[in-house]
């Protein structure tokens, strides 16, 4: 009996990213800065990049962080749904053949109990 094995994709990851911005649901919150950190999965094939040594065959972090900061501190958004899908999308148009998942935490949101993030 023949089985056949699923390669798993490689990842690239940016975890951690900080930047102050005006999202929120209320007035309120949209007109004060608040503070957001932002990790990114990239799954794609790392085997040419571990050959080649050259960027162009994987991901540049450093451009995919330009894209989430720039995102999150030129816009408004009132859902986190919504700033987390723009940046995604805008990965994704940087870097077609990568999947992109993007957590988006709001730190120490206006909550009651005072909770160190909303995800």
């Amino acid at each position: 009996m023949e089985t056949t094995q699923l390669a798993m994709p490689d990842s690239v990851f940016v975890r951690g990213l900080e930047f102050e911005g005006n999202h929120g649901y209320t007035a309120a919150e949209r007109r004060s800065t608040r503070r957001f950190r932002v990790s990114v999965t990239l799954e794609l094939s790392l085997t040419a990049a571990s050959v080649s040594d050259r960027i162009a065959d994987t991901v540049d972090y450093f451009k995919v962080s330009e894209i989430v900061v720039e995102i999150g501190t030129r816009s408004t958004y009132r859902l986190l749904e919504r700033l987390a899908g723009e940046m995604a999308r805008a990965i994704q148009e940087a870097y077609p053949r990568v999947a992109v998942t993007v957590e988006l935490e709001k730190l120490t949101p206006p909550c009651p109990g005072v909770p160190e993030a909303s995800v």
